[in-house]
């Protein structure tokens, strides 16, 4: 037998062997999932029904029965108290505490410390769900987490908004060196007027641009009219965008005292200034910036345009007035579209006669 034929038989020998070694492990792998499969539903249906005949009952006896029971299956326990979680209130949300108390929480401290990424965030979202608010110092040690891990413990520790927690939230927000600083506005933002006072402590340190930024849209967002001094002083920053923030922020806080920054705004160099200043001036609704606004509507650039002709359209009669007269000269035909299209719109939504 020559060469070739044996070297030809030994490889067919060989992808035969392997096909059928791929074909078993498949059928093992398959077999395996099927049991753990029916293995996690069963006991998913035997831990369901516990806790429902608990939260019938309202025994604190049995709760703990239930968790003593089921400790061995952390998984599935935690799956079904997460679910019950959220739609049970009163003292059977009481019970599902005890249950919680009993069964997982000394496993979710040492989760806390796990190499798994998704069993950190599951501790947090079930500290969030069941831990008591002095017990959530146990999160701090996750400020120094990966991203996600870090700002999962941050909205968790938003919910208790005592000095110290929002301590906390500031100082990571200024050591966060990575490209997740938007991230922390709405943190911030859903804390209100608590974070005033460190919003001014915040926008005296020499913060990176975007973080002041960000900082100064959220006396905007939050309408934080105390700090409209502390902002305004921005409104000549060299940064181009932390002059749009100024101007963002000041056209949300509608303190009347903000027209002349907001004028001075208007005539920013860069465009993107001058579009949120004009847009300010429109919602301050004071019928001394018409003639600012509807020079604006000659500007070069349209959403500057844009911004202008609907400022306009926000002053009522007067400003609708504006709008026509630009309209109907021929200087600037690009003025006289955009003044058009602000009419028409204001014809289709019924503003305008």
């Amino acid at each position: 037998m020559s060469l070739p034929i044996i070297v030809a038989a030994y490889s067919l020998l060989f992808l035969l062997f392997f096909s059928l070694s791929l074909f078993l492990f498949i059928v093992v792998r398959r077999i395996i999932v099927d049991y753990q499969t029916k293995t996690f539903e069963k006991h998913y249906r035997d831990i369901e029904k516990s806790i429902l005949e608990v939260v019938s009952s309202l025994r604190p006896e049995l709760a703990k029965e239930v968790a003593q029971k089921y400790r061995a299956h952390p998984d599935i326990l935690v799956k079904v108290l997460m679910e019950y979680a959220n739609i049970i209130t009163g003292q059977a949300r009481e019970l599902l505490q005890v249950i919680f108390n009993q069964g997982l929480r000394d496993k979710c401290l040492k989760d806390l410390s796990s190499k798994r990424m998704v069993k950190r965030l599951r501790v947090i979202r079930l500290f969030v769900l069941f831990s008591n608010p002095s017990e959530y110092s146990y999160l701090l040690g996750l400020l120094q987490d990966k991203p996600m891990v870090k700002l999962t413990a941050l909205s968790a520790l938003a919910r208790v908004p005592t000095p110290e927690t929002l301590s906390y939230i500031f100082q990571a927000f200024e050591q966060d060196q990575g490209p997740l600083a938007r991230l922390y506005f709405n943190i911030m933002f859903g804390l209100g007027n608590r974070i005033e006072f460190l919003i001014r402590q915040y926008l005296k340190k020499p913060l990176l641009e975007e973080k002041l930024g960000l900082l100064i849209e959220l006396v905007g967002a939050i309408r934080l009219r105390p700090l409209y001094e502390d902002i305004v002083v921005f409104a000549g920053h060299p940064d181009k965008e932390i002059r749009i923030s100024v101007a963002r922020a000041l056209g949300r806080l509608l303190i009347p005292e903000s027209v002349p920054a907001l004028a001075a705004l208007c005539a920013d160099q860069a465009w993107e200034v001058k579009a949120q200043a004009v847009k300010g001036l429109g919602n301050l609704k004071n019928p001394e910036t018409l003639g600012l606004i509807t020079e604006a509507l000659f500007s070069p650039s349209w959403h500057v345009r844009l911004n202008a002709g609907h400022a306009l359209a926000s002053l009522g009669e007067e400003g609708i007035k504006r709008l026509k007269e630009v309209a109907l000269q021929n200087m600037d035909r690009y003025a006289r579209d955009m003044a058009n299209m602000v009419l028409d719109d204001l014809v289709y939504l019924g503003g305008a006669a």
